[in-house]
C-alpha cells in the first residue's frame, strides 16, 4: 500500500482544543475513533483479506462525538475526518482491486453511479420527499437541486466537483413545498461523496 493510503490522521496531540469554558468534542471519543481508523488503514495492506476492517470510510461521516466544554474543536476534527475518509476509500478500493480484480470494482462504481444518476435525473422539485408535516422545515429544494445539478455535470465531465464541496455544502432551510426531507438528502450527499471518491 502506498504512503498516501497509510498516511494516518494527525496525532491527537497536534489537535487543538476549544477554550475552557467553550464547547467542542469529547476529547476521549474523537481518540478512540481516530485510533480506530489508524487500526483499519494499518490492516489494509496485502494479506488483510479475511480481517474485518476497523471503520470503513462509510462510517466516517456517521460519526457522533459528545460535545463537552473544552474538548477538540469540531472544525478542526471534521477536516482530519475528511482526510480519513478519503484515505479509507483509497485503501478499499486498492483492497478490492487486489483481491477481486478491476471487473469488482467497475461493478462497485456503476451500482453507486445507478443510484445518484436515478436520483438526480429526476425532475426539479421532485427529487427527494418533502418534510412529514405540510409546514414541516427541511433543506431549500432549490438550493439541493443546484448541487444535484453541479453532480451530474460532474459525472458527464462538464465540470469539476470535489467530495469536500459536497462535505461543506451550506443548505438554507425552507418549509413545505419549497423544501426536501434533510434525512434523505443527507443520505443521499453520502452516496454522493462515496461515488466521487470511488472515481478518483
Amino acid at each position: 500500500m502506498s504512503a498516501e493510503h497509510r498516511a494516518a490522521p494527525p496525532a491527537a496531540a497536534r489537535i487543538p482544543r476549544c477554550a475552557q469554558g467553550a464547547w467542542g468534542y469529547d476529547v476521549g471519543q474523537v481518540d478512540a475513533f481516530l485510533g480506530a481508523v489508524q487500526e483499519a488503514l494499518d490492516g489494509a495492506g496485502p494479506g488483510s483479506e479475511g480481517r474485518p476492517a476497523a471503520v470503513l470510510s462509510t462510517h466516517v461521516r456517521s460519526a457522533l462525538f459528545t460535545a463537552v466544554r473544552g474538548g477538540y474543536r469540531p472544525e478542526a476534527v471534521d477536516e482530519i475526518l475528511d482526510a480519513a475518509e478519503d484515505a479509507l476509500a483509497a485503501a478499499e478500493r486498492e483492497q478490492v482491486l487486489r483481491t477481486r480484480g478491476p471487473a469488482a470494482w467497475q461493478e462497485h462504481v456503476d451500482a453507486l453511479t445507478k443510484v445518484v444518476r436515478g436520483r438526480i435525473e429526476r425532475p426539479r422539485t421532485q427529487r427527494f420527499r418533502r418534510p412529514s408535516r405540510s409546514r414541516g422545515q427541511g433543506y431549500s429544494a432549490a438550493h439541493v437541486d443546484v448541487l444535484c445539478e453541479r453532480l451530474g455535470a460532474r459525472l458527464a465531465g462538464s465540470a469539476p466537483l470535489e467530495p469536500a464541496e459536497l462535505r461543506g455544502a451550506v443548505l438554507p432551510p425552507a418549509h413545505g413545498e419549497r423544501s426536501y426531507e434533510e434525512q434523505q438528502v443527507d443520505a443521499f450527499l453520502d452516496r454522493a461523496v462515496q461515488l466521487l471518491l470511488a472515481l478518483r
